[in-house]
Formats: structure tokens, sequence, C-alpha cells
């Protein structure tokens, strides 16, 4: 007969079994959501099987939003929900009067620079403007808070070691993505890749521009960085500097992806998204090209960093540190000039979540309004208006010009609008183009050869089924919760994709991996919620094996993440480029051995033909960026028989012209079919004796 206590005992071993399957529901659900989400995108990818992919996408969605509705679960925890920091404002320079002298002194500066930058001269107004920065940012900036030291020190012991660790790990990762066979991949340049070391050329050669008008114009900070790297290392003129300049801003974006994950979601988030960052076949090809592309996110990312700072901590030098990289931005990549917009978005969205909770009369067990409400006090206006003078004044040398020569200064980006078209036309284009950036996560890509593979997804199966997983969640926490932080990010998302859709008047372009590269961290954050959320919901419970569990899959997930990218890009996209561009390396290989056999470079031409190799591309590839004798004229070529010395021309198989008139007019010339490592890229090398 059972007594009472083994009845009660009973009772308990009971309830303990129900709380721990309680526990693990959530999990299973999670798990469930995870794999069939990934199954989804593999179904869509590239328009496989549609159908079956939206359903599948639709089930983990079910199975994902799932427990956190039954079980009230709060979620991660948003920026908006930190606590805000309360200190007096204590300004880095205490007298008043010289803080307005130094503005006045760095106004004056800063007009004598804009007059001398006229006529697109940086050199001129050069140290006017950097001693207008100085004055401006000690005139606004703030010491830090009393005892400062102290705190420093004890966040210096606070220091989570294993997390240093794990990042310095992932950014290792990030060197190898963007290091790894960075001299033969991508193997050959473009006719773009030909305008920036011609512009480069020019810096090295003492031209000083504020603005680079060739090939429709183009910001300088990347001529200005790789002709740095030329004239201080072993580099030379050529497609590795420029490569080598974008994998090193591709490098520092991932560890900075974390600092901005961790800003507006905790740790875990910064570190999953700095890791998808890392490893993104998107990111690692659009950083590994050698044009400015990179650029966006790498200054997107600390410019959002230090505004989501801002918006919270409401301190001036996150505001200035905020518009100061934004304005270095804006003289990097055309896709930045709508971080501007964004900035605007997010302080305006602030100001209205401050608003509206001060009307409902939440929060009211916060200490001040300072705190409580930033948005709504005049240093919250103040420290914006800082930001936001600060931002012009490093944008200051583009602002002259763009004053000076609008039309140059805008012109690509007036060549993708749509002024001529009526307004029912533009919009139906507009909708059409949101609709396609949307797809091109899971469904369908970019078609430029060059940046991607045609067509191919941006994400790969992990991240593409984690970035839906993610979407649901933000919309959730915005929607149900009004998660401040869930709009911040959505925002963000949107607007850094407008630079791809607002390209109107060529539709093809988009959706565009170049120049949606703004959005890649905040796509990666995106990725990065459904797995911090698992993390999330194991460290919530006592279950160790639950625990094992989830590592195992999370392990499990990064393999296949990782395998899937390095396939796609070291394997996939090798292989797509070299089909898709032309040889211009093994042109520039023979053009080089001509010389080293002691024929002149000025006895050889490039034969032009339709839809050939780039005449420029060629002459660097074999060490000579001023060499560019084409043959544009088959009439030339006799004019040419005259001068002294040995001949070589390189043609193309198809040309039978060229290769008739190059036999009328050398009798003794030979013709030799060039092979090539790629088939169909061969080439005829055509070689005459001298008069």
């Amino acid at each position: 007969m059972t007594t009472f206590s083994e009845k009660r005992e009973l009772n308990s071993n009971s309830a303990v079994k129900r709380d721990s399957l309680q526990a693990v529901y959530p999990l299973l659900f999670s798990f469930s959501a995870i794999v069939v989400a990934i199954g989804g995108h593999i179904f869509t990818a590239q328009g496989r099987h549609v159908i079956w992919g939206v359903v599948l996408f639709g089930l983990a969605l079910a199975l994902f939003l799932a427990p956190p509705v039954l079980a009230g679960t709060i979620g991660l925890r948003g920026s908006d929900e930190l606590d805000r920091e309360d200190g007096e404002p204590r300004p880095l320079i205490r007298s008043r009067q010289w803080r307005v002298g130094l503005l006045v002194a760095g106004t004056i500066l800063a007009a004598v620079a804009y007059e001398s930058f006229s006529g697109n001269r940086l050199d001129r107004g050069l140290w006017f403007w950097f001693g207008a920065l100085y004055y401006f940012a000690v005139a606004l900036a703030e010491r830090p808070a009393p005892g400062w030291r102290a705190n420093l020190q004890a966040r210096a012991r606070s220091v989570k070691w294993p997390v240093v660790l794990v990042l310095l790990m992932i950014t290792g990762v990030a060197v190898f993505f963007r290091s790894f066979r960075l001299a033969s991949l991508p193997v050959e340049m473009t006719s773009d890749h030909a305008e920036k070391l011609l512009d480069v050329y020019d810096v090295l050669n003492g031209q000083r521009p504020i603005f680079f008008p060739r090939n429709t114009g183009r910001e300088a900070f990347q001529f200005y960085l790789t002709a740095a790297l030329i004239r201080w290392t072993p580099l030379e003129i050529g497609h590795l500097a420029l490569k080598v300049g974008t994998a090193i801003f591709g490098i520092v974006t991932a560890p900075m992806t974390y600092f901005l994950g961790k800003e507006l979601y905790g740790r875990n988030v910064g570190l999953l998204a700095a890791f998808f960052l890392a490893i993104s076949h998107w990111h690692v090809a659009i950083t590994r090209v050698g044009l400015r592309f990179p650029f966006t996110a790498a200054f997107t990312v600390p410019a959002l960093f230090f505004l989501f700072r801002a918006l919270r901590k409401n301190r001036r030098n996150d505001w200035l540190a905020a518009g100061a990289v934004l304005g270095a931005g804006l003289h990097t990549y055309t896709a930045m000039r709508i971080v501007p917009l964004l900035f605007v978005l997010l302080v305006a969205m602030s100001a209205g979540g401050d608003l509206w909770t001060w009307l409902r009369g939440r929060a009211s067990e916060h200490r001040s309004l300072r705190s409580t409400y930033p948005a709504l006090t005049l240093r919250f206006w103040t420290n914006s208006l800082g930001a936001a003078c600060v931002s012009l004044l490093v944008f200051l040398p583009l602002l002259r010009y763009m004053l000076e020569k609008p039309e140059m200064f805008w012109y690509r980006a007036a060549s993708r609008s749509a002024e001529a078209m009526a307004p029912a036309d533009v919009w139906a284009i507009f909708w059409h183009n949101v609709k396609n950036a949307l797809l091109m996560f899971n469904y369908r890509g970019d078609v430029v050869p060059a940046n991607t593979i045609p067509e191919a997804t941006v994400l790969g199966p992990v991240a593409g089924g984690l970035f839906v997983l993610g979407c649901a969640y933000l919309l959730w926490r915005l929607l149900f919760h009004r998660e401040r932080t869930a709009g911040y990010v959505l925002i963000s998302f949107l607007v850094l994709l407008l630079p791809s859709i607002l390209s109107l008047a060529f539709p093809e372009e988009n959706p565009s991996v170049v120049r949606t590269g703004g959005a890649i961290p905040i796509v990666m954050i995106v990725v990065a919620l459904p797995l911090a959320l698992l993390w999330k919901r194991v460290a919530d419970e006592p279950l160790t094996w639950c625990g094992r569990a989830v590592m195992l899959f999370t392990v499990i997930l990064f393999v296949v993440a990782v395998a899937h990218d390095y396939d796609w890009y070291f394997d996939d996209y090798d292989t797509n480029i070299r089909r898709s561009l032309w040889n211009t390396t093994e042109l520039g290989a023979a053009l080089r051995q001509f010389g080293e056999d002691g024929g002149r470079l000025q006895n050889a031409y490039h034969v032009s033909y339709p839809h050939w190799a780039d005449t420029r591309n060629i002459g660097i590839n074999a060490g000579d960026i001023t060499w560019r004798n084409a043959v544009i004229d088959l009439s030339q070529i006799a004019r040419q028989a005259g001068r002294p010395g040995r001949k070589l021309y390189l043609v193309h198989p198809e040309h039978e012209a060229a290769l008739k008139v190059l036999r009328e007019v050398y009798p003794q010339g030979i013709a030799r079919l060039h092979p090539s490592s790629r088939p169909g890229k061969e080439f005829i090398v055509f070689t005459a004796p001298g008069p």
C-alpha cells in the first residue's frame, strides 16, 4: 500500500517530468523550424520548386512563432530596453567663451577651406580643413564622466576573455575568406578596374582631385588608399593593389558587425552576426573584386553603432562620432549617399517613440525626463545638430565639388532615375524593384557575372532559412510588443536596399549585390536572431542535455554554412568568372614576354574586336599602365609597318579581316594560336620582322 509521502514524491516526479517536457517543446519547435526553413530556401533558390519552398517557409514560420506566442516569452532584449545613462554633460573645454571662440575659428577655417577646394583640388585647402575639424571637435566634445578611470579598469576586469577569443577566431575566418588565393581570385579585371587604376596612377603622379570625373565620376577614398598601399608597400599598380585595400576593409567589417549586433541585441547576436558576415559569399565576393563596393558596409556599421548608442545614451561624443564616420563614408561609394536619409529616419523614429511613450505615461519610475525620454530634451536635439555639423564638415570637400559641378556629382544617380517616365510607370517600376530586391535573399539574385554567380541568391541555405525566421521575429516584436529596436533594424534594412531599388531607368540592374552592400551587416544581424533565441531558451532552462543538443545543432549549421559559402566562392564563382571574363592576364603575359624577348612595347598592338578584351587591362597586366596600342581601324596596320623593329599583334581568332590585312602587309609574318587555360579564350599572336 502506497504511503502519503510516496504519493507526494510520485506527484512531484510527475510534475518535474511535465515541466521538463514543457521546456523541451520550444526547443523542438525551434529545431524543426530552422531545419524546415533551410529546406524552404533550398527549394525556392533560383526558382527550383517555388511552391514547395513557400509551403515549407509557411510551416517553418508557424513552428518558429508558436513557442514565443504560446509561452509568452519576451525574446531577446533590444537596445531600447537597456538602462540609459543619466550623467551631467561635462564639456572638454569648461569655458563657454573659449568654446564659442573655437567654433568661430573653426567656422572661419572651414570657409577658407571651402573656397580653397575650388577647381576640384583637395591639396590647396587640406590644412585649413584639418584645422576646422580639430577646432570643432575640441569645442563640441565632452570629457568622460567622473571616475572614468575606475570604470574603465572595472570594465577591463570584467572582460569575458572567451568572448574575445571567439571574436578573434571569427576575425581569423574573415581574414581567410578574404585573403586566400587573393592574387588569383578573381583572376581578371573589368573595364572599371582599368578606370580605377588610371585614377590611382594620376594620384601617384601628383594629382589631388576631390572627385574623380573619369568613368561617370567616382568618390576619392579608394584611389588615395590604393596609392598609399602602392607607395608604402611592395604592391605594384595592378589588380592586386585594388583587392588588398578592399579586402582590409572587408575584414574589419566583421568585428565591427559584432559591436553593432551587441549594441542592438546583446553579445550572442553580435558574435553570430559577425560569424555569418565573415563567411558570407555575398560579402566575400564584393570585397575581393577590388572595386569600391565593400566601403558602404565598412562605414555604415560604425556609423550606426555610434548612432544607436547616441539614441540610447544621448552622449555627445557618440553623436559626434556617428556624424564623423557618416561624413567620411560619403567619400567612398555612391551607395553611401542613402545613409544620411537613414540617419534622419532613425532619429525621427526615436523621437516619435519617446513622444508616444511619454504620452502614454510609461516608465514613470525612472529618475528624470533626460534618462527616460532623451529625444524630448533640448540636449538631444543640440547633440544631433552637432553631429550634423560635424558630418557636413567632414563632407566639406565633396560639398564644394557638388555645388560647383552638380551635373557631374549627380551624374550616376541621375542616369538611374526615371525623370521622363509617367508617375504611374515610376510607381509600377518602383514596387517591381522592391519585390525583386526582397526576393534576392531566397529566390533569385543579381545577374552581373563579375560580382556574383548570375541569379544566385545572396544567402546560402543556412543563412537564407534563418533570415526568413529572423524577419518574422522582428515583425512579431514590432507589431505585438512595440519594440523600437525591431523597428530600427527593419527600417535600416529597407533603406539600405534603396540604392538598388531606385534604379528605375534600368530595372534590370536590380537587384544589385553591390549597391545593397551596406545592408549586409544588418542582414546578418537578422540571420543571427533565431539562433540567439535558441541559445537563450537553453540558457533559461536547467536541462544540460538540451544545451548539448543545441550546441551540436549549432556546430552542424556552422559546418554546413562554411562548406557551402566556401564552395560557392572558391569553386563555383571562380569557375563562373573565368568562363565569363576575357583572359587579359594571358594577353598581358604574351605582351610582357614580347618585351622580355627584346621587342619594344611601342611595336606591340591589340587589334580591337567587338565585346573582346580591354586594351588597358592588357597593358596593366603586362606591367605598363601607359600602354594603349589599340588598332581601331585596320588601315593603321599599313602605317605601322614602316616603323623599325619587330611587330606583335594580338588578334581575336574570329577576326578574319584583321588576319587578312596582317598577311598582306607582313607576308613574312607568323600567326600562332596562343593556347589558354580556359576553353574558348584562345587568341592569335601575330609576329612580324621589322624593316
